[in-house]
């Protein structure tokens, strides 16, 4: 069986949906996929491996497993590998619901091919966003080393003109915007019930297959790449940092820059391709 696909959901900040995506994220690949998938829940309530446990059961492997943040790093990172080894063993997927600790080195990051950040549209939150983005700027731009791909889910999205003119005209592409997760009153009491996927409401079901599906679709473009290029990250060329980028964007009424990608690389040739699906999936 070839490597599973390891996705990590995380941010350092609480209350962003992170559990919820979560869950859904491995119901869509379980379910909708039929994908053999693991969930990992590192977070001390273990909300999302509760959901996965409780739901009517559609073949997702759980692990939840409680950091230990009193005895080091070193331990801690021991524990987390360990845990994403036995999770990955004959499965497919792996999904990984983390609220980041520095109990973890930034080197943690390299272990998945996506890293997934949740955000609100509120400044406050946005603001946190950017914070995470520009701390480990130097993981997502690595060039030593092939590094995971970064992707923004703007969640619990009310208004999807909000959704455009902050982030298509405040980010660069430097990272991966995903199709909204829309606000919907009703989704609390989805949980430890069902799951999205599999809702009756269908602007829940059809809003969340069409999240899931861009990320299976930039999980399978990462796969393909890493198949036909065994160093990516030597020719996935990037300017300056994330943050920086934002900053220039927002202070000026330029327009947005082009991502500095070589076009003659294979690398290149597959971010161009990808980027576009993700920026109108989810529009009118």
């Amino acid at each position: 069986m070839s490597k599973a696909l390891k996705i990590l959901i995380t941010s350092q900040k609480g209350g962003v949906g992170k559990s919820t995506l979560s869950a859904n994220l491995a119901a869509y690949f379980s379910y909708i996929s039929g994908k053999k998938t693991s969930l990992v829940d590192f977070d001390h309530q273990a909300t999302s491996g509760k959901w996965v446990r409780r739901a009517y059961p559609i073949g997702i492997e759980c692990h939840a497993v409680d950091l230990p943040n009193a005895k080091g790093a070193g331990i801690a990172l021991l524990k987390a590998k360990e845990a994403l080894r036995k999770a990955s063993d004959r499965r497919e997927v792996v999904v990984t619901d983390l609220t980041w600790t520095n109990v973890l080195p930034p080197d943690f990051l390299f272990g998945f091919d996506l890293v997934l950040v949740p955000s609100s549209l509120s400044r406050v939150e946005l603001d946190s966003t950017l914070e995470f983005v520009d701390r480990f700027s130097f993981v997502f731009n690595s060039r030593l080393r092939p590094p995971p791909k970064l992707v923004i889910v703007p969640s619990r999205v009310d208004n999807l003109e909000t959704y455009r003119s902050i982030f298509e005209k405040s980010f660069s592409a430097s990272f991966f915007l995903s199709p909204p997760v829309m606000y919907s009153a009703s989704a609390n009491e989805f949980f430890g019930n069902q799951f999205f996927v599999m809702a009756s409401e269908t602007d829940i079901r059809e809003n969340f297959i069409e999240f899931g599906r861009a990320i299976e679709q930039l999980g399978d473009a990462e796969a393909d790449l890493r198949l036909s290029s065994p160093r990516p990250a030597l020719v996935h060329k990037v300017s300056g940092s994330i943050l920086d980028r934002f900053r220039a964007v927002r202070h000026s009424s330029e327009a947005m820059p082009e991502p500095v990608v070589r076009k003659d690389s294979p690398r290149g040739m597959r971010l161009k391709s990808v980027i576009p699906a993700f920026l109108t999936l989810g529009r009118e």
